[in-house]
């Protein structure tokens, strides 16, 4: 049988049981003599809100369309479930034990779908046509940001579209050929102070918290057009911490039982400075951070635009950072473009967006190749065997890295097996008729969505799933086991990662320069699993590790 109806059946719901529910539906919803004799009477009103609470839940278990799917009994009746992985931070790993153990279409929560299947990721993500909108979890998002609208939380499509054409100036191959002789500098600078730590003797770094600080300082540049110097400065790296702290408390806030009513007293009353906890104080950091960094850009410009006028200059050359791109974008179809309001939430996104997935996913491959010493052998050999040295390693002059199959099939599956949104995202089904998803119909106003972390460890699509097995992805082994939304590290379609082209040379470039100077050994002693990189889900992957010890090693 088709892993599509796997525990689809309602073997255990009796007719009785049917006629039960319904009866005590149609009393919890005419209560005349409870609301009546409930007045000043505790005993009553105790006994009303506990029937309304089992009819509920009766309904969400035997009356609800989505009743047939197969679940966890208490998912099915509550969201508690979803929302206490949420805040735990992995829900990405109970949503793939759930398929496991149910198939490849369940019920997570009393109106949430999860699916893991290729024909799903193409149904739900590929098409801006589907009968489907992002879900109100976006709108928690939007209120942790001051209740700005950013591309990704943008849920009207046609407010999305917009955005996304005026963001997509910041990552045309334009701006990219722009951005990549920076990216080498900090990636040189970077090495070069890994390689003082490696003269030091040091037993073993934590090398997923260089690979914060170089991103990080990436993104500084890139964003503010100024490096935040987390390289070299050991004072005070706090900021880094802030993403995964921040992100995790609206990522769980938005599935949370009661998330409309936390939502308006955290964010729309002057309450949540006294309610919200760590978390909370450290989005309004970060935040603060991030606008504090675009004023200074700001600043900068205002000045460089007054010298050239004072030097009698025409035209200002640009600082070709992504403030620059950004600044002077427009949307060819309404003419719109940015506001200053509208840079500063979008600052946020790229900081959190940028930052987080590039880092992990550049931590989890020094990870996996760490532990797998033939092939980074393998790797190794085909970098030097490509360039002469270090300096010549780039991504769009020459494009060489680009013909290096092994690196890109490194990389494709550290982000197989740690993707940088391990969680899915969540999209609305809207009214009408429904919709059809593989063989499975859910009802309007479903939840419906794709863990990446789930489907990229589907046995149909990836054999042996949890092992390291670059080789997968050479020959024909990609175009005749791998369907092409079977693996969306990135997302799919009109609102996936549009920085996916920029992550992927800020990986290549930093992967092969590392590469070329340094050997990675696993830290002996260490605690890590040699078979997963494990990462914490508060939205984007908050990776721990990994731990290796560098040897510098000359170019054979």
């Amino acid at each position: 049988m088709d892993r599509l109806l796997e525990s689809s059946s309602m073997s255990a719901t009796s007719v009785l049981t049917f006629i039960a529910g319904l009866v005590v539906l149609y009393v919890s919803m005419h209560p005349p003599c409870l609301a009546a004799s409930s007045k000043g009477n505790p005993s009553n009103e105790s006994l009303l809100v506990t029937t309304k609470t089992a009819t509920l839940i009766c309904y969400h278990l035997w009356l609800h369309g989505l009743a047939r799917y197969p679940g966890p009994l208490f998912a099915k009746a509550c969201s508690v479930p979803n929302w206490y992985h949420a805040a735990k931070g992995d829900r990405h790993e109970w949503l793939h034990e759930l398929h496991d153990r149910y198939g490849s279409a369940v019920r997570f929560a009393p109106n949430s779908v999860s699916f893991d299947t290729a024909e799903a990721v193409e149904s739900i993500y590929k098409t801006s046509k589907a009968n489907l909108t992002k879900s109100d979890w976006y709108q928690c998002v939007r209120d942790s940001a001051g209740g700005f609208e950013s591309t990704f939380t943008a849920r009207q499509k046609s407010r999305h579209a917009i955005k996304r054409r005026l963001l997509s100036h910041a990552f045309s191959e334009r701006a990219l050929r722009d951005y990549e002789p920076r990216i080498c500098s900090l990636v040189a600078i970077w090495l070069d102070c890994l390689e003082a730590e490696a003269k030091k003797g040091a037993a073993s770094l934590d090398l997923g918290d260089w690979c914060n600080y170089l991103i990080f300082d990436i993104l500084g540049d890139l964003a503010y057009g100024s490096s935040f110097g987390l390289t070299k400065d050991t004072e005070d790296r706090s900021i880094v911490g802030l993403i995964p702290k921040a992100t995790g408390g609206w990522y769980s806030l938005g599935y949370h039982p009661w998330s409309r009513l936390l939502r308006y007293i955290l964010f729309k009353t002057r309450l949540g400075s006294f309610l919200g906890g760590q978390s909370f104080h450290d989005n309004v950091q970060f935040r603060t951070f991030c606008l504090s960094k675009l004023k200074e850009r700001r600043q900068r410009t205002a000045a460089a635009a007054a010298a050239a006028v004072q030097g009698g200059a025409t035209k200002r050359e640009g600082s070709k950072d992504m403030f620059e791109h950004l600044l002077n974008g427009q949307d060819p179809q309404t003419g719109e473009s940015y506001s200053i309001g509208d840079l500063a939430c979008e600052s946020v996104l790229l900081m959190v967006a940028g930052s987080q997935s590039t880092s992990g996913g550049l931590a989890a491959t020094f990870f996996y190749l760490s532990h797998h010493p033939s092939k980074l052998a393998k790797l190794r050999a085909e970098i030097h065997a490509a360039f002469d040295s270090e300096e010549c390693i780039r991504y769009t002059s020459g494009n060489k890295l680009l013909t290096l199959p092994y690196l890109r099939a490194c990389i494709n599956e550290s982000l197989r097996l740690s993707p940088p949104t391990p969680g899915h995202l969540p999209r609305e089904i809207g009214d009408g008729a429904g919709m059809t998803i593989g063989a499975r119909w859910c009802p309007p106003s479903t939840i419906v969505g794709v863990s990446p972390y789930a489907i990229h460890r589907n046995k149909l699509y990836f054999s042996d799933p949890f092992a390291f097995s670059p080789e997968r992805w050479l020959g024909q082994n990609k175009t005749s086991q791998i369907p092409a939304f079977a693996f969306t590290p990135f997302s799919a379609g009109t609102t996936g990662c549009i920085g996916q082209q920029l992550a992927m040379m800020e990986l290549s470039i930093a992967i092969a320069r590392t590469l070329w100077r340094f050997d990675l050994h696993a830290s002996l002693g260490s605690t890590e699993s040699p078979v997963e990189y494990r990462m914490k889900d508060r939205f984007v992957g908050q990776a721990i590790g990994p731990r290796v010890r560098l040897v510098l090693c000359p170019p054979s």
